[in-house]
Parts: structure tokens; sequence; C-alpha cells
């Protein structure tokens, strides 16, 4: 076995320059990432956007931010946790290896009087004595075109965005996994967190934001509905496919009532998906709503096989009952689930097609083979019952967290360690983790504040995947506690010598964020998108 120098990395089975081989191991974590905050709607006040960047390398390593080709200044906009992650403290130099930063991105404009409207009282502001890199609003009013900030690195990091950044009092927040460019491609399934509905004061609908790292970049959007205009966007009627050009660092976003989800999108150039909404209810009628946004895995990386495991259940007991969204991208695409069917779960699904099922327990859904794979998607539902009862029934979480959606990790796209940052202004902190056979055995998933995990429950019957969860904070409080050690938000540091998936849910009075804390981005599927029509 070849020992790599300090000044290289193990990537693609050799030692390569840091960034190479992250970019041969196709994972989360890398070099170059584009991003902008998903506020899809201006009825919501800019407010305060950040990223958490944690690096994952054995070198320091500094951070650049650019907009439409200029460099920003991060001399007050990046910081750290202090020990107890009660307080930011300004980070000089770089980022140490295994060490964290938070990178404020952007906010609204100070020199500008804020406007009032239904939501002004929602503004959360960067904490006192940031100054973020940028004051620029990058994003449209809905549909429309917008810039993309580009970070980058000298060596690898895995990177996070909140927002708004600010805990409980930033209202309606969400949060995302950043996938390097180097992961992109060029075929994805248009993923919108949720359905278009009624609300008197903005517009309660789905978005999504495509992303273009390269000049002259031609999308084609084969659409499931309409498209509807928008400035500088001329759309296009159901299975007519329409053509957008974008360049380096522009995105396109799409925001409308008739929800695109299943719409397929080929470019001749990488690009990139964010699914979302502007803020909605989950279900519709549970308030109150929350943006929701995460960065979609291109479809080669899809997989045929998830594990759905909820967090630590609000109201105590075993499980909570919780929304899943299923998505299908071929005709024919059949479906079977360990240890049984989830009530109003798919067993065979068509193209395009989006089929939303709950499940109080942990399940297993496979396909039939790598190249009808599936998109699988978790949600924490809002935490005010309605009247009358909807899919969760008439429970009520008093207050307790809020609408959030997040990528269910393929089981062919796990990894065997990861570091990322859990967010401490949030009073509740739930680590999922769910774990593989290899070679026909469970290994040791070993996580920093517990040592190894001492006790792992089985999913379904099959006896191929296990899962546990740890409290990284209860309330406010510390989380759980092994031994010596208690474990608490911050950086989380975790490994195996088996595969296993790690996701981080937290949530406090009417708000909450989830992502998963790393992935694998294989190509796992080989045969093209068949173009709807």
């Amino acid at each position: 076995m070849e020992t790599c120098p300090p000044e290289l990395a193990c990537g693609g089975a050799s030692c390569q320059e840091p960034c190479a081989a992250a970019a041969a191991d196709r994972r989360s974590s890398g070099c170059e990432f584009y991003l902008q905050p998903p506020r899809f709607s201006k009825a919501f006040t800019q407010s305060c956007y950040a990223a958490y960047i944690v690096n994952v390398s054995s070198q320091e390593v500094d951070l650049a931010l650019e907009l439409e080709g200029s460099s920003l200044d991060l001399s007050r906009a990046l910081f750290k946790s202090s020990s107890d992650g009660g307080q930011l403290v300004p980070l000089s130099g770089p980022i140490l290896p295994g060490e964290h930063a938070i990178l404020f991105v952007s906010d609204r404009d100070p020199s500008v009087p804020l406007s009032f409207g239904p939501f002004s009282n929602q503004y959360a502001p960067c904490p006192l004595g940031v100054v973020p890199a940028s004051y620029v609003d990058v994003v449209p009013d809905g549909t429309g075109v917008g810039s993309s900030f580009r970070l980058s690195a000298k060596t690898p990091v895995a990177v996070s965005t909140m927002y708004p950044f600010g805990g409980a009092p930033s209202v309606v927040p969400t949060a995302t996994l950043l996938l390097p460019v180097t992961t992109w491609a060029k075929e994805h399934v248009v993923i919108n967190a949720w359905e278009g509905y009624f609300d008197p004061y903005y517009r309660a609908w789905p978005a999504s934001q495509i992303m273009a790292a390269e000049d002259d970049t031609e999308i084609t959007i084969f659409p499931t509905r309409d498209i509807q205009n928008g400035p500088g966007v001329v759309g296009t009627a159901a299975r007519v496919p329409v053509t957008y050009r974008l360049n380096k660092g522009q995105h396109l976003q799409l925001v409308q009532y008739d929800e695109l989800s299943g719409s397929q999108v080929a470019s001749n150039k990488p690009t990139a998906m964010i699914g979302g909404h502007t803020c909605s209810q989950m279900p519709t009628g549970r308030g109150p709503c929350d943006i929701m946004a995460q960065q979609i895995p291109p479809f080669e990386q899809w997989g045929s096989e998830y594990v759905g495991v909820g967090y630590r259940p609000r109201m105590g007991g075993e499980n909570e009952v919780m929304p899943y969204r299923i998505v299908a991208a071929r005709d024919g695409t059949q479906l079977d689930y360990d240890p049984a069917i989830p009530a109003g779960a798919p067993t065979i699904m068509s193209a395009g097609e989006v089929v939303t099922f709950v499940s109080r327990d942990p399940f297993v859904v496979r396909t039939q083979d790598v190249e009808h794979p599936v998109y699988l998607a978790a949600y924490m539902s809002g935490s005010i019952a309605r009247s009358g009862d909807d899919m969760l029934g008439d429970i009520d979480f008093g207050g307790r967290g809020d609408p959030e959606f997040v990528n269910v990790v393929p089981t062919g796209q796990y990894l065997n360690a990861y570091s990322f940052y859990a967010d401490p202004s949030y009073g509740d902190s739930s680590l999922v983790i769910v774990r593989g056979k290899i070679q026909g055995e469970f290994k040791d998933v070993w996580v920093e504040c517990a040592g190894s995990l001492p006790e792992f429950k089985p999913v379904g019957t099959r006896g191929d995947y296990e899962y546990a969860r740890v409290d990284l904070s209860v309330r406010g409080r510390p989380g759980d506690t092994f031994g010596a050690s208690t474990c608490r938000p911050g950086v989380q540091r975790m490994h195996s010598e088996g595969p296993f998936g790690a996701t981080i849910w937290g949530w406090d009075t009417y708000a909450s964020y989830a992502y998963p804390g790393g992935m694998a981005l294989r190509k796992l599927v080989t045969q093209p998108l068949v173009p709807l029509r």
C-alpha cells in the first residue's frame, strides 16, 4: 500500500494533488463550488446567508469568493464557533486541517431603508461585528436569471449553506450540502420541494435553480407542465422542450404555481440543480411555512436503493410519522420495500411521476436495477396541526421544528468517513447514521464524541442495514453522553471500515434544517434519460 507524502492525497487509488484526488474520488468535498441564497421570492426580506466550511485535507486552506468575476473581501466575513459553540470568533489566517469556518456570504444592503410588508419583521441580519462578503442581491424575484457566488479553495473542503443564518429567530431557515463542480453533470431531473398553493401574502410556489460554471452553457428542459414566462425567460407548453443559455456564474431560476418536478434537463456542459420552495407548509395547510432548498444530485448519481430513517421524534417515542417523496425517471420503475410497503407508497412508477407517502418506521426501498433509479426525499412537517386531519393525522408538535426536506442518500453513495458542521444555534440536533454490510458483516462506526457507537437497530427484516441516532443537543442542553464524553453541535467527525450514511437534523421553535453530512457522487447510472415527449 502506497503512503502519500504530506503535500499529496490519495484519490483514484493513486497519490495526487489534493483537489485532483478529491475529483477522482467523486465525493461531496472539493475545491470549487457555486452558491446563491434560496430567496426565491422577494416578499421575504433579504437576510444573512452563510456557508459552513470544514477543511477535510491534511493542509491549511485559504478561501476565495468571487461574484461576476470579481474577488470579494473576506477579511471581516470569516468566523468560527467558540469551543462551547456559544460565540462567534473572528477567523484570522487559514483554516487548519480538520477545523471549520463560517463564511458570511451576503446580507441586505444596510444603506437601503428596510421596506415594510407582511414579512419585513422576519429580516434576519448577520451577527454584530460581521461584514459579509457582499451586499448584492444576486437572485431574481421569481422566474428569471441571476448570479451565483463562486467559492474556491486550494485543498478540499466540505461546504454546506444556511439561509437565513441565525437559528430560531431566522424563522424560515433551510440548509443544503453543496456539491463541487467536478461532480456536476449534463442530465438532471427537476425536483421541487412541494406543491404550489394559495396564500394571501406571498406566492407559495415551487422553485428551482440551475447553475452554470462555463460560458455558453445551453440548457434544454423537457417539462412535465407548462413553464410560465418571466423576465428574460420565455416559457413553453408541457412536453415541449425549450432551451435557455447561461454564462459562467449565472443561474436560471424557475418559480411558479405549477410544480415542475419530474421534468428533465439536458445541457451541453455540466450544470447543477437546486430544488426548493418559496416558503412551504408541510403538508399544505399545516403551518407555518419555511423556505426549502436542496442541491439535487445529477441523474447519473441517483440510486436504485435507499434507506429511510427519521430524526429523533420531536414528541418522544421510538419513531415519528414522516412524509417521504419519491420521483421516478423511467417508465416501468418497480419498487420493493422492506419490511412492508408504507401506506400510499408506489410499487410501479412512470418517468416524471412524483408520489408522496408517509412512514413511521424505517424502511428500505429498492428498484429492479441500477438503470431504473429514483430520487427520495425525507421531510420534517410543520409543527401546528390544522383543524382537520392531514396525511399525518391530528398530531401537533407544539411549535417544535417546521417544514424542511432533505436528500436521502442512495446506499450506493455511502462513504466511510465524514466531517461536517452542526449548527449550535438550534436547540435540538439529531444525527442519523445508517450503516450497510461489507463482506457480510457490519463494521463499527466511530464518532468523535462517542467512540464506536454501542448500539444499532435493524432496518427491515433482510438484515442489510442498521441505524443509530446520536443527540448532539436536546432542547438547548448537551446531547448524548458516552463515558466521559458528551456530544454537542459544531464540527462532527466520524469514520468506519464499512459504508455508512450520516444526516444532520436541527430544529428549534418554528424553525428547522437538515442536510446530509456528505456523500459519494459516483456515476451509478449508465443509460441516458429518454426525453419526455
